[in-house]
């Protein structure tokens, strides 16, 4: 690359100090400034890490900074959306923590605002680009796969401030993981149960437009600390298991096997399975936060769409909208 592109953060919270900026060492780019509300987080990010400038307001960076784009890791969800759209009215690309926005007028107010402005929003929906859910997908498109007939997901996160927040802070992946692997969804419902005010757990099922079926479980039930996600998608006469982001597993028609002697593993048949070595020394993450980044970055220089951006993550706000109108009912 001749030029590097000129970046700048807004958010040096603990996620962006504990594992995400050290994801984006082998990503070109140059570091402008930074911006962060809380002195003493801020504080601790520059005494880490080398910053050319501080800013307590991001605004004050947007105006001063020549920025080709915004890494944000802002700690309200609430201010995502007007953090996005003062982003692209100074006409700069911005990577967004979770979804840009809570409701449909304003996914539709930051979609007009990059048709028009021609800068992106994308969104971290960082599970699209996890080792794991990558090699699923390719799984899936084989022929020999078939059909995808039925999904099934499970993910349990910590306690929430609010339902809304634990469906756009969590719930908010895996809709979009079943968009990414199985397509469009045309029709969901949802039963909850709640033992606390911060004690909740959802039970999406949906219809896709394809015609499979499938159920999102999510909630903050158990501990964090156990095994917490997995995801199942069936085929026919086969299924790909993923579990826990580091392992997957694709069960095939196995070979009818009987009499006495020993039989081979069958290469078009029997289970397929990725189980990475976990004492192997490597900062490769595999949650996706290298790959997403370092797609971000390179669309911007051959000046692409990153994806997904707003055109794609408005579909993924409408169901969280449509699941939190239907929670809403229930209450």
């Amino acid at each position: 690359m001749d030029k590097l592109l000129n970046i700048a953060i807004i958010g040096c919270g603990n996620l962006m100090y504990h594992f995400v900026y050290d994801c984006m060492k082998q990503i070109p780019f140059k570091l402008a400034a930074v911006s962060h509300t809380d002195e003493a987080e801020l504080n601790r990010f520059t005494d880490r890490y080398h910053v050319p400038k501080v800013y307590p307001d991001y605004k004050e960076m947007l105006h001063n900074e020549q920025l080709d784009a915004v890494i944000c890791f802002p700690a309200d969800v609430h201010s995502h959306y007007s953090i996005a759209k003062d982003c692209l009215l100074a006409h700069v690309h911005v990577f967004m923590e979770r979804p840009p926005c809570l409701t449909m007028e304003q996914a539709n107010d930051l979609l007009e605002l990059q048709n028009r402005t021609q800068k992106y929003v994308m969104t971290r929906f960082n599970k699209r680009f996890t080792t794991a859910y990558m090699m699923a997908k390719e799984i899936t498109q084989r022929e020999e796969f078939g059909p995808v007939t039925m999904f099934m997901s499970k993910f349990q996160g910590s306690e929430s401030a609010s339902d809304e927040l634990f469906l756009f802070n969590h719930v908010s992946h895996h809709i979009d993981l079943a968009r990414y692997l199985l397509g469009e969804i045309k029709s969901l419902h949802v039963d909850t149960i709640k033992v606390s005010e911060h004690r909740v757990g959802f039970n999406i099922s949906f219809v896709t437009v394809s015609g499979a079926i499938g159920v999102i479980q999510s909630g903050s039930l158990q501990k964090i600390e156990y095994p917490m996600e997995r995801v199942e998608i069936t085929g026919i006469g086969s299924n790909v298991i993923v579990d826990n982001i580091r392992s997957v597993e694709y069960n095939r028609p196995s070979p009818k096997r009987d009499g006495f002697q020993l039989e081979k593993l069958a290469d078009g048949g029997d289970t397929l399975l990725w189980n990475p070595n976990h004492g192997n020394m490597s900062n490769y993450s595999y949650y996706g936060f290298e790959q997403q980044m370092f797609h971000f970055i390179m669309s911007i220089v051959n000046g692409a769409a990153p994806t997904p951006h707003m055109q794609d993550t408005i579909h993924t706000i409408e169901l969280l909208e449509q699941i939190y109108e239907l929670i809403q009912k229930e209450t």
